[in-house]
C-alpha cells in the first residue's frame, strides 16, 4: 500500500509540474508584446500565471486555497510573506495585484522571465546585508512607493524548510528599512503551503493537507511609527505564531 501512495503522489507530481510548467514557458513566450505595456501588461500576465497554478493544483492535486482575513487591494502596503516554497512567489503576485517584489538580483539576468521581473518593477537586491546594501533596498522602495506600488517581500530572504526555526534562518533587517523609509504600513502573512510544496521538492504532498486546502492568512496589519526592535520582534511573532497553527491544524 505504501508503494502505492509513493506511486500515486509521483504520477500526480509529473502530471502537475509538466502541466504548471510547461504552460509557464508558454505564457512567458506569448506575452512578451505585453512587456510594451510595462505595469499593466505584467498585471495580466500575474493573473494567468496564478490561474495556471491554481487550476493545476484544483486539476491533479485536488487541492483548492482558503484565504483568511480581509484585503484592501487599493490600500498601498508592505506585505510580509513566510517563504517555504514557489506556490506563494505565483499566487501572492496575482493575489496581492502585482505588488513591486523584493527579489535576489541574479532573478534578473534569467533569459527572458528576467524581462519581466526587469519592467514589472521588482526590486533586486544583494544578499548582502551591509549598509550599503539595506541603504539601497531603502532607496528603491521609496522609489516603489512614490509610484503608488505596494511591496512584497519575503522577512527571512530565502525558502525555508517547513519545521525549521528563526535562529537558523533569522528575518533579516531589510524589511525594517523599507518599512522606515517608505512609511507604509506592513501586512504580515502566514500560510501553510510548505506542507504539500516543500522547498525544493519535485514532489507534492496534497495529503499532507487534511483540509484539501492551502489555507493563506492575511494578518493584521503593523503601522508605521514603531522602533526597529518592536517592529521586527512583532512581525516575527506574528508571522511564526499563524504559520505554526496553520500547520498544526492540517496534521
Amino acid at each position: 500500500m505504501n508503494n502505492l501512495f509513493r506511486f500515486q503522489f509521483l504520477v500526480r507530481s509529473i502530471l502537475f509540474n509538466i502541466y504548471f510548467y510547461i504552460l509557464t514557458s508558454f505564457l512567458v513566450l506569448a506575452c512578451l508584446p505585453l512587456l510594451m505595456f510595462s505595469y499593466k501588461g505584467m498585471k495580466i500576465v500575474s493573473n494567468f500565471w496564478g490561474m495556471i497554478l491554481k487550476s493545476g493544483m484544483r486539476i491533479f492535486l485536488g487541492l483548492e486555497i482558503n484565504v483568511i482575513g480581509k484585503l484592501n487591494p487599493k490600500k498601498q502596503v508592505i506585505y510580509a510573506v513566510k517563504h517555504h516554497s514557489a506556490w506563494e512567489t505565483v499566487f501572492c503576485t496575482d493575489f496581492f495585484k502585482m505588488p513591486a517584489i523584493v527579489l535576489k538580483k541574479e532573478l534578473i539576468f534569467l533569459p527572458i522571465i528576467g524581462l519581466y521581473f526587469l519592467i514589472g518593477g521588482s526590486i533586486a537586491i544583494s544578499r548582502e546585508n551591509t549598509l550599503a546594501s539595506l541603504k539601497k533596498i531603502s532607496v528603491k522602495a521609496q522609489k516603489a512607493s512614490k509610484k503608488g506600488r505596494s511591496i512584497m517581500i519575503f522577512p527571512q530572504g530565502t525558502r525555508v524548510p517547513i519545521n525549521s526555526n528563526t535562529k537558523k534562518y533569522p528575518y533579516l533587517p531589510g524589511v525594517y528599512f523599507m518599512y522606515k523609509q517608505s512609511n507604509l504600513p506592513v501586512i504580515p502573512v502566514a500560510h501553510n503551503a510548505g506542507l504539500f510544496w516543500p522547498k525544493n521538492s519535485f514532489m507534492k504532498y496534497p495529503n499532507n493537507l487534511k483540509s484539501k486546502c492551502v489555507t493563506i492568512k492575511i494578518l493584521e496589519e503593523i503601522p508605521v511609527g514603531l522602533n526597529k526592535n518592536d517592529f521586527m520582534q512583532l512581525l516575527e511573532r506574528k508571522i511564526e505564531d499563524a504559520t505554526n497553527k496553520l500547520i498544526e491544524e492540517e496534521i
